[in-house]
């Protein structure tokens, strides 16, 4: 799930809930948020605040899955 907000400078917020796993678990959904935001990064436009937040599928999900599910979500908001 990603939130967009407009914003001051590019924010970018990971969290993963107790929902998702333990803490090994919660760790990995953000490393992996983190990697795949940072390959999405450059595409996005400025000044917008992102929150990033894991769901429990994200566990069982490779690097390239994120990055994909990203990119579609950042476009898709961009595209309203």
């Amino acid at each position: 799930m990603v939130f967009v907000s407009p914003a001051l400078t590019h924010v970018v917020g990971f969290t993963a809930s107790r929902k998702v796993g333990e803490s090994v678990e919660r760790n990995y959904a953000r490393r992996l948020m983190k990697e795949a935001f940072r390959s999405v990064s450059p595409s996005l436009m400025p000044d917008f605040a992102y929150v990033l937040v894991a769901r429990k599928p994200i566990v069982v999900s490779s690097v390239d899955d994120v990055r994909r599910e990203l990119a579609r979500l950042t476009a898709q908001y961009h595209q309203r």
